[in-house]
């Protein structure tokens, strides 16, 4: 029942952005003011279960793009045991919930940021710990024509976990297994 409220609340910050009125929403510990004139909201189905709302900047039509330092995104996630994901330097995000690598009964996540053009980004992996999400690793990889999709970036061999990077050497792609440890 409480998943539903939490929906139903949402649905209604969705449709107040639509009609360009500002709300104050709280997510767990944090606030934020949602200004259709300046932010658009993702909905990321991640799972069965799980939703995340991807708050980021509307760049295309703002004036000062230029002399802005930094663009962020903020996600949340309709399971509330899952903190607020604020992450710089992208103006959009792919996800993908992985299953719980470290046994915590949380699962990980995977994170692409989008940017303005380049075929190329970098590729997160994050875990939940004292209530915040922490990034265990990080790396590199190529999506435009992309072999190794999101789903397909982590590995197990041997009771071991890798994160699949990509890297360009002597104008060769090349995939990298950078071993997680948490």
């Amino acid at each position: 029942m409480k998943r539903y409220c939490f929906l139903l609340l949402l649905a209604s910050i969705i449709l107040a952005c639509r009609n360009g009125e500002t709300k104050e929403v709280e997510v767990k510990t944090k606030t934020f003011m949602v200004n259709s004139d300046n932010v658009l909201i993702d909905t990321v189905f991640i799972s069965e279960k799980d939703t995340a709302f991807v708050i980021k900047p509307k760049v295309e039509q703002d004036p000062t793009l230029q002399e802005k330092k930094v663009f962020e995104v903020n996600i949340m996630f309709s399971n509330k045991k899952w903190p607020t994901l604020n992450f710089k330097q992208a103006i959009g995000a792919d996800l993908y919930l992985v299953g719980d690598l470290n046994g915590d009964n949380t699962p990980e996540l995977l994170l692409r940021p989008e940017w303005f053009s380049s075929c190329w980004a970098s590729i997160n992996l994050f875990s939940v710990k004292d209530n915040a999400w922490k990034m265990v690793k990080s790396g590199s990889m190529y999506f435009c024509a992309d072999e190794y999709p999101l789903a397909k970036r982590i590995e197990e061999k041997d009771n071991r976990y890798y994160l699949l990077t990509d890297s360009l050497v002597d104008d060769k792609f090349i995939i990298n297994k950078k071993e997680i440890k948490f």
